[in-house]
């Protein structure tokens, strides 16, 4: 005989995620994408800045320090309002 017990019985869950989504992509992934570019782009300049101070001897360590990602950051968060607030820009017609 099959008999079916309650341990057996798989509950499926209707929650699926479209990541393809234009909601998802506008509000979500975009933003977030324009933000890992700020934070590469200020820390790259803040990396390069230190090593040229290090190799024309204005410093004598090169060190990168939880500082310079924090002020990394700062690109982050800045590309990444900028982006998702030109999602919210009223679309006007200029004729």
């Amino acid at each position: 005989m099959n008999e079916v017990s309650s341990v057996q019985v798989k509950i499926q869950s209707k929650w699926t995620i479209d990541f393809k989504s234009p909601f998802l992509l506008k509000y979500i992934f975009y933003p977030i994408r324009a933000g890992l570019f700020g934070f590469s782009l200020f820390f790259t300049t803040i990396f390069l800045s230190k090593y040229i101070g290090y190799i024309v001897k204005n410093s004598s360590q090169f060190i990168i320090d939880i500082n310079d990602v924090i002020l990394s950051l700062l690109g982050f968060i800045l590309l990444w309002l900028i982006k998702l607030l030109e999602n919210f820009k009223a679309k006007t017609n200029i004729k």
